[in-house]
């Protein structure tokens, strides 16, 4: 049985620069100025995580008031959240084909969130958040439960950032890194392919020799 198993932010959404901008104006806000670049380190991290090193510069409410808060300033002052198109037609391709799960280091409320807004959460057999699982992405542990729940003996992921992959590689599947421009090749080398475009038979093909 295959399954693929596709992370979230960066991956199916152009969300990563949202989310950060979504974070430097709430801090500003907070009294706290810092460079856009000061949050590229945090792609594919806990949102747990994120708020608690920021938690220790500035007086943050409680981690679920926050992201209730980032995600208003994500739909007043941005656009829409975008899928790539790539992601999409994979998605779309392989629904009811392929057993699907979306595995974000998100919490899974947020990550609902997300796939709900953006109208897929249907196409997924099984959505599972960073909360679910003892220890987050950069280890294995969520793509394992994934993995065990889903029943498939043939295993895709898809990633964009390091921290995913590593996540990814640990658990023992395949994985294809999605080159988004967020990263440079060296770092998401670790994949065993990296694409520039996700291809549902170029994905087909990689099963078939798995």
């Amino acid at each position: 049985m295959f399954g693929i198993f596709w992370d979230c932010d960066g991956t199916i959404m152009d969300t990563e620069k949202s989310y950060a901008y979504a974070w430097k104006d709430f801090l500003y806000s907070k009294g706290l100025e810092l460079p856009i670049e000061e949050f590229d380190k945090f792609v594919g991290i806990d949102d747990r995580i994120i708020h608690k090193q920021f938690s220790e510069k500035v007086d943050l409410d409680d981690f679920q008031s926050t992201m209730d808060k980032l995600h208003e300033i994500m739909r007043v002052e941005f656009s829409e959240k975008i899928l790539f198109k790539d992601s999409l037609n994979c998605i779309l391709k392989f629904h009811g084909d392929i057993f699907q799960a979306c595995v974000s280091a998100s919490p899974k409320e947020v990550l609902n969130f997300k796939l709900q807004d953006a109208k897929i959460n249907n196409y997924f057999d099984y959505v599972i958040g960073g909360n679910e699982v003892l220890r987050n992405k950069p280890n294995p542990d969520i793509y394992l439960k994934a993995i065990e729940i889903s029943g498939s003996t043939k295993n895709i992921i898809v990633e964009d950032s390091p921290t995913g992959i590593q996540s990814g590689k640990e658990s023992g599947s395949f994985v294809i890194a999605i080159d988004r421009g967020i990263f440079t090749k060296e770092q998401i080398s670790d994949a065993d392919v990296v694409v520039d475009k996700l291809d549902p038979i170029e994905i087909y093909s990689f099963f078939e020799v798995l």
